[in-house]
């Protein structure tokens, strides 16, 4: 099995559980590093630039008002990391995805005991929902960490507005904190610039944007699905597919099983910037100098990752295909139940022709619209500190 087919699997039936006992003290992949112009493998201490080969054209990235980031990397480790210490896998996974972001905020990356592909594996089998209550307890150590000691403003001497950045695992664990720290906090969601939650599975009453305090399945209660580039405390959320049709009826993470009333939440990043429902993705794909490829093995660091994905040679971090691929949110009914999904198309030559298995482009979740993400931060970062 690939990452990808373990990782989507991981977050179907994935329960929330309260945190369990956490380290003694939090371990950082990153603590205000990772960017932004290069990185440095924790294990080898490679150094690798992440600048961007414009390959297509597009908007640039230019700095925002002053956010934080506080980004959960997905599954990665094959074996337990009992004694946490940040590999170069899980540096390459997780730089691979959040390391466009760099120059838009302070970054902030926990290392955490996660549940490994083996025991993904075993849940698939055993039909056992994983529990990630361990590493809900470090991700939970490590935030709080954060902003009891870096979240106020050294110059301001004011809190600063922290975005949330999360794939497949690190959703799901993202949604854990979200629910035990800001959905029924005010307070806290003052601060909450946008949440980022790619590859997981934050359910809504079907066409609602959350459960408006009285809904025990909506993921969400207050922290609604984000409606406008402007928006803040919200949520962009989906799982990407490039079907060529119908999503397969395995596709779990897209759909809410025989319950109409609820759905898993699609927002397209680029539709909240252009209005459009269908429109040109701003992709932003790493390279094999940033995981370390070569001819052999294109994808690195991360060979389980990469799937069909045609890994760009270039001596920069990465490599940004503004339209090469489009995408949708799109809905429709198979028997009792609604899925939804970003329906992606074009780009054969660049991630694969239309496939039809459960998982999607799941493991490419975040570079199909990183470019479009990072200008989606930039605008709510500046409403954010508008406002405050």
């Amino acid at each position: 099995m690939t990452w990808g087919t373990l990782a989507a699997a991981a977050v179907l039936t994935a329960g929330l559980a309260a945190p369990a006992d956490a380290l003694p003290a939090p371990v950082w992949m990153c603590h205000d590093t990772c960017g932004p112009t290069q990185a440095t493998y924790p294990a080898s201490h490679d150094q690798v630039p992440l600048d961007t080969t414009d390959v297509t054209g597009g908007p640039g990235t230019t700095q925002s008002p002053k956010v934080d980031c506080f980004y959960v990397y997905p599954t990665v480790d094959n074996l337990p990391n009992v004694v946490p210490a940040p590999s170069d896998e899980e540096f390459a996974q997780s730089i691979a995805q959040m390391g466009m972001f760099g120059a838009r905020c302070r970054m902030f990356a926990p290392t955490y005991r996660q549940k490994t592909l083996p025991e993904l594996a075993l849940s698939m089998i055993t039909k056992i929902p994983p529990d990630y209550s361990v590493g809900i307890g470090d991700v939970e150590q490590a935030f709080q960490s954060y902003w009891d000691h870096d979240n106020i403003d050294p110059t301001t001497g004011k809190r600063r507005g922290v975005v949330l950045l999360g794939h497949s695992q690190g959703a799901a664990v993202l949604e854990a904190l979200l629910q035990h720290k800001f959905d029924n906090n005010s307070e806290m969601r003052k601060y909450l610039v946008s949440a980022v939650l790619l590859g997981g599975r934050v359910v809504v009453p079907t066409g609602q944007p959350d459960g408006g305090g009285t809904d025990p399945k909506a993921t969400f209660q207050h922290i609604p699905a984000c409606a406008t580039a402007t928006q803040t405390a919200c949520v962009v959320a989906y799982s990407s597919f490039k079907p060529g049709g119908k999503v397969p009826a395995d596709a779990d993470i897209a759909r809410v099983p025989n319950d109409p009333q609820h759905q898993v939440l699609c927002v397209n990043p680029a539709t909240l910037l252009t209005g459009s429902a269908s429109t040109p993705l701003d992709s932003v794909i790493y390279t094999r100098k940033l995981v370390g490829g070569n001819d052999l093995n294109q994808y690195g660091r991360i060979s389980g990752l990469g799937q069909s994905l045609t890994v760009p040679n270039y001596p920069t971090g990465f490599a940004r295909y503004h339209g090469t691929l489009t995408g949708q949110c799109k809905q429709a009914m198979d028997g009792q139940t609604t899925v939804s999904w970003l329906d992606i198309t074009g780009g054969d030559n660049l991630v694969g022709p239309p496939q039809s298995n459960f998982y999607g482009l799941h493991a490419l979740d975040f570079n199909l619209t990183a470019g479009d993400l990072d200008e989606l931060i930039g605008r709510q970062a500046t409403a954010w500190t508008a406002g405050t």
